[in-house]
């Protein structure tokens, strides 16, 4: 046997060795999660789509991850998913134990320059999305706004609750009200997606923009079923599977001369392409995060 064949034969078999040596310590090391407690935080108040999302993701975490962690749910609100965000990328340990239920419409803070904002959302580690949802608008049956061309008609305009001027709500119905020329009052302070409807409930408004994930969470399916509220526009141009197909999109009944605003309406709302999203933070090894990758794909 030559040098070289010899020389070739040793590295083959120091690599097989190593090999298996490496086989047998991942064999007998337990998965990193065994034992240990994964935090969900949850950017918003209990009781609205995102704590929903959350909680329902986080009841079946700890079923897949490896080393079945236990799963400990928090809700941390505070600037409209702001405090949170901020939580997990400047003070969370960057392990892998804590996972955040973004505020979908942050990034949005980021772009406007709120300086609250003290992180970065690209930067995140985005690991999945809960679903699509796209906006609707609502309204109590017992006002006048029961259709698009109520609205426009209507001699006082229609009160929408919302947030604050940076929420989605608050976006929407803004540039819905322009494309489909009605007018909106806007009734801002509320401090939770409940809050909204207790108001609507109250008559303090009468109307509100909402995601149709809505419909899921109480009081909501029995609203729709009592006929409690109208479905007057939804976003579109895709219908919702979850609305009567006899709501019309925006795309619908938008002239030809509001394609600016349409357009303009798709970027400020794009993020319900992937609405009730989740992430780790920025420093958080990407074994780690493309483990709850796989995780939410079963969720």
């Amino acid at each position: 046997m030559n040098r070289d064949s010899h020389h070739r034969n040793f590295f083959v078999s120091m690599s097989l060795a190593l090999c298996r040596a490496a086989w047998a310590i991942a064999a007998e090391s337990p998965p990193f999660y065994e034992s240990k407690t994964v935090n969900m935080i949850i950017s918003t108040s209990p009781g609205g789509a995102t704590d929903v999302a959350g909680r329902l993701v986080s009841r079946y975490l700890g079923k897949y991850l490896p080393g079945h962690p236990n799963i400990i749910a928090q809700n941390m609100p505070g600037a409209g998913g702001i405090v949170a965000s901020n939580y997990l990328s400047n003070i969370v340990k960057p392990d892998g134990l804590t996972l955040l239920a973004v505020n979908r419409a942050n990034y949005l803070e980021q772009m406007v320059g709120r300086p609250e904002v003290k992180l970065d959302f690209r930067k995140l580690n985005w690991v999945g999305s809960f679903n699509r949802a796209p906006m609707m608008i609502v309204c109590r049956r017992d006002t006048p706004y029961f259709s698009v061309d109520a609205m426009r008609s209507a001699k006082i305009p229609a009160r929408f609750g919302e947030g604050g001027t940076g929420s989605i709500s608050f976006v929407f119905s803004s540039l819905v009200g322009e494309i489909l020329d009605f007018k909106v009052k806007h009734v801002t302070g509320y401090g939770s997606a409940r809050e909204i409807d207790l108001g609507l409930e109250r008559g303090e408004v009468d109307c509100r923009a909402t995601s149709d994930i809505t419909l899921v969470r109480s009081p909501w399916p029995t609203w729709a079923q009592q006929g409690y509220v109208s479905f007057l526009v939804q976003q579109g141009p895709v219908k919702s599977r979850l609305l009567p197909q006899t709501v019309p999109t925006v795309y619908e009944l938008a002239a030809a001369s509001a394609k600016s605003s349409v357009n303009l309406m798709d970027i400020m709302v794009a993020y319900t392409d992937f609405d009730r999203p989740f992430a780790t933070g920025p420093a958080v090894p990407r074994q780690r995060s493309s483990c709850y990758v796989k995780v939410l794909k079963k969720c």
